[in-house]
């Protein structure tokens, strides 16, 4: 089972949504999808393509993507008209994936047509739709309800009044005429609220693509050290790189900042996540665009860390979201050790007997990217350790989110010499759900349910428990590493990688360097997700299924927070422009001080 991870819908009462289900998701729709998919991989494109207008055509809403595939094979059989029939009961309606359209090489024969840019036109030039105030009660209470139907985590870190307060004060600034990106804003706190870092929101494909194509968004990229923003990179003659932004436009950047807190979930009452998924990707930017009017220049003041003096700039064009995107891969490009090409890596210093193991992430795909096989990567890699004599071993985990469930206990089983219990127990919300008919398993519903009902069962107490045996955890290798062990951890250390933070604390010797680990220590709720698609606003919000509670015979750390580093440690701006790596000189400090 993979943990869903850093990218991108009507409400029925419930017996309204079951007696639909034999007609609006018949398993007749998958399974002419999945024979069309089969024909389309045998490269039997006609048929393909007439599959999967079979498919299409037997249910009254299509999933866009299948019609789009049906396009994709009319193309590659060579029949264009049938191609761009299909593609122009999407493309600017249901469809807005525009990279996909200009570089999926399906569609190469079809990019010459007068017709081509006709259909992009269609999407460069989306708008944002006003909704009236009842379609937006409406999406708001199918939201509450199927969180609190799915969400197995939501009363974790919140007591059921506290959730349906925050409700209620949200629901009470829904206004009428709202678009989809003012109603973002309003909803974003309430699944915030959940303190959960795998639920989220995002906006749906159409106000996607408006942001892509029309919103402006602020030129600066940002570090957060300590809480402070500092300024990562220059624009022309405005030299601001290393300064802190105190004002955007007048308003304080702790007021910013609280706003854009409360849109951003983390795991129970942890910061640092927030902070780091905040910065990443230049997400303040869009956090920006998403939450103030457009703007079409903006006045900043900042201010010199080492002497306070502060400073003004005015008129500072806004750019698109392409230069925005642009500018920030150039900025962080330019800055060395801010960005990974490898999800993992070993180097050896022999000369003080130590090696450093990063994990950059646990996700399986990101090592067939690059054709690594994470369960060989880390045998041969204790392999060489004991041959290397390595008495000092750093283990770097600071930007992985997570991935693949079991990646994480099976570098455990490298480093201990005794099992252990991972979980206390790993609980499921419901066996089915009500609003499928909103959801990405509109028409595959059986399948999660199967899965739930296999892996799960029905405990004395009403609990929906998983059955033993499943995703069994990796006993301890034979010849375990037993020398001193460092793990450096960040606020991007997440999922299955704070559960390795956490198994690490309680099962071995590990002295930990860096942040809080932005993970929580005691469990999460992620596994499989069920993404909730609202039908008016169409917003996305993804739910998470399982509770996974870890084992932690030590309780020190305060409930709601990630593993507490020993040593609490972030680089001052100047070492991170450098690319000097405080956190890993610090543990090889300790290294030295020891020898």
């Amino acid at each position: 089972m993979k943990r869903a991870a850093f990218n991108p819908i009507l409400f029925f009462l419930l017996f309204i949504l079951r007696g639909g289900l034999a007609s609006a998701q018949s398993p007749t729709y998958s399974e002419s999808v999945d024979k069309a998919k089969k024909l389309y991989d045998a490269k039997d494109y006609r048929n393909a393509a007439i599959a999967y207008s079979a498919a299409n055509r037997s249910v009254t809403e299509p999933d866009p993507s299948d019609v789009y595939n049906e396009a994709c094979s009319w193309a590659l059989a060579m029949e264009p008209d049938s191609a761009f029939k299909s593609l122009k009961t999407i493309v600017g309606v249901s469809f807005f994936r525009y990279t996909l359209l200009t570089t999926d090489k399906d569609l190469i024969t079809l990019r010459k047509d007068k017709r081509w840019q006709l259909l992009l036109y269609k999407i460069e030039k989306t708008r944002l739709i006003r909704l009236s105030k009842a379609k937006l009660y409406q999406d708001f209470d199918l939201m509450v309800s199927s969180l609190k139907e799915a969400h197995t985590g939501l009363y974790w870190y919140n007591s059921r009044p506290a959730f349906d307060s925050i409700c209620n004060a949200r629901r009470a600034l829904i206004r009428d005429g709202m678009n989809a990106l003012r109603y973002y804003n309003i909803i974003a706190p309430v699944v915030a609220s959940t303190r959960e870092g795998h639920t989220y929101t995002r906006l749906g494909d159409q106000a996607s693509a408006f942001m892509v194509f029309s919103a402006t968004y602020f030129p600066f990229h940002i570090k957060f050290l300590n809480s402070l923003p500092y300024i990562i990179n220059d624009l022309g003659a405005i030299k601001v790189k290393g300064l802190v932004l105190s004002r955007i436009n007048g308003v304080p950047m702790d007021e910013i900042m609280k706003r854009f807190l409360s849109l951003e979930p983390s795991d129970g009452f942890n910061m640092t996540s927030k902070y780091r998924w905040i910065e990443e990707n230049g997400k303040l930017s869009t956090y920006y665009a998403y939450s103030f009017p457009t703007v079409g220049h903006f006045t900043i003041e900042v201010s010199d860390p080492s002497t306070g003096q502060k400073q003004v700039f005015s008129g500072i064009p806004s750019v698109t979201y392409n230069s925005f995107a642009k500018s920030y891969r150039e900025t962080v490009g330019n800055i060395p050790n801010a960005t990974y090409t490898v999800p993992a890596s070993l180097k050896f210093d022999s000369t003080a007997h130590s090696a450093i193991l990063t994990f950059n992430s646990f996700a399986s795909d990101e090592y067939d990217a690059v054709k690594m096989e994470f369960h060989q990567f880390v045998k041969d890699a204790f392999a060489q350790i004991r041959q290397q004599g390595v008495t000092h071993l750093i283990i770097d985990i600071r930007n992985n989110g997570g991935g693949d469930e079991g990646f994480e206990d099976y570098l455990l089983s490298f480093l201990i010499s005794k099992d252990y219990t991972k979980y206390r127990y790993v609980q499921a919300s419901s066996f089915s759900y009500s609003f499928y008919n909103n959801s990405d398993y509109k028409f595959d519903w059986q399948k999660l349910e199967k899965m739930l009902k296999g892996e799960h069962y029905l405990d004395k107490d009403g609990s929906i428990l998983r059955k033993p045996g499943i995703e069994e955890h990796e006993k301890p290798q034979t010849n375990p590493y037993t020398g001193d062990l460092y793990i450096l951890t960040s606020g991007l250390t997440y999922s299955g990688g704070a559960e390795f933070a956490t198994l690490a604390k309680n099962y071995t010797k590990a002295i930990f360097i860096g942040e809080e680990t932005g993970g929580g220590y005691y469990g999460n709720t992620s596994g499989n997700r069920i993404v909730l698609k609202l039908p008016n606003s169409q917003l996305r919000i993804g739910i998470p299924l399982l509770k996974f509670v870890l084992n932690t015979p030590d309780e020190s750390v305060p409930f709601g927070h990630g593993v507490i580093p020993d040593y609490p440690l972030q680089p001052t701006i100047a070492q991170y422009l450098r690319g000097d790596d405080a956190e890993m000189g610090f543990a090889k400090d300790l290294i030295s001080k020891k020898k």
